[in-house]
Order: structure tokens, then C-alpha cells, then sequence
């Protein structure tokens, strides 16, 4: 079951990274990163998403609706460009197929539960949740982006509400 805290995060994925928002430069310490602001007032919700990436990277969504709060923090990104050239594809091409996907899995993908699409053509999207420990609460999963079988791109995420 989503909490409210979970379900802002999937509504900063939507209206986010998947959705095409504003995108904003910010320095954290001595570092330039990407990120997104939003807020939903008829929530009472805040939506922070900070990132700094290349082909591989990472980064931290935080989400708060009253007094509940939740973090997604994340790793991973595109495989070696060896492997994709191999296959004869490229980083915009991978990238393309997970933003056209994240829209339509926003709801399911990234949290508690399996997401497994049927395939794209040869692409497949896939978030598998890996582990749960609920005396924390802390549950880990594994985005992945495959390509005539073959992984192209990989995303750990680390859930946790913030108590």
C-alpha cells in the first residue's frame, strides 16, 4: 500500500523527471547538480529531486505531505559505451525509451511493487523490488532497461520514509 509520502514521490516522478518540468541548476556544497522543485498545494505537498549524473550518477528525491516524509535515494545509469555500440544503439536512444516509459508506469514503478512490461520492440523495461526490511522500514529495487535482451541501463533504489 502507498503511503501519501510515497504517492508525492510518484507525483514528482510524473510531474518531474518523466513529465518535463522546469529543471533547475543548484549547488550543494561545492558541487553543480541537477534539479526539480515542485510543490502541490492542494496536498499540502513538497517535492525535491536533486541529481548529478553523466552516463552513470545519482541522486535523492524527498518528498513531505503535512507531517509525513518519505526519501528515494538512487544509483546507477548507462552501460559502458563498448556495449551499446555493440548493439548499435546509443545513450539518447536508451534515455529517449525511459522517458517515453516512466509516464505510463509512474504510478507502479520505483517503490514497493514489480513492473515488468511486456516488450517495446526489442527494448524492455523492468523494476524488480529486491529486498524489504520493514523494522526499519527500508526496501531496495532495481530498475533496468534492457535492449534485444540485454541490459543497457540499471537504477538501485533505496526507499524509506523519514521518521
Amino acid at each position: 500500500m502507498m503511503s501519501n509520502a510515497d504517492n508525492v514521490l510518484t507525483m514528482g516522478l510524473k510531474a518531474g523527471y518523466a513529465g518535463g518540468s522546469q529543471r533547475q541548476t543548484v549547488t550543494r556544497g561545492p558541487f553543480t547538480l541537477k534539479a526539480t522543485e515542485l510543490s502541490f498545494p492542494e496536498l499540502d505537498a513538497k517535492y525535491n529531486d536533486h541529481w548529478i549524473a553523466k552516463r552513470i550518477g545519482g541522486g535523492q528525491e524527498i518528498a513531505q505531505t503535512g507531517d509525513e516524509m518519505a526519501t528515494r535515494v538512487f544509483a546507477g545509469g548507462i552501460v559502458k559505451p563498448e556495449k551499446l555500440q555493440q548493439l548499435g544503439i546509443t545513450e539518447e536512444q536508451v534515455m529517449a525509451y525511459l522517458k517515453s516509459t516512466l509516464p505510463n508506469v509512474a504510478d507502479r514503478t520505483r517503490l514497493h511493487e514489480p513492473v515488468d512490461l511486456a516488450p517495446d520492440g526489442d527494448w524492455k523495461y523492468t523494476y524488480t523490488p529486491m529486498k524489504d526490511y520493514p523494522d526499519l522500514p527500508l526496501s531496495i529495487g532495481v530498475e533496468t532497461i534492457s535492449y534485444k535482451g540485454e541490459d543497457v541501463f540499471v537504477h538501485v533504489f533505496l526507499n524509506t520514509p523519514i521518521v
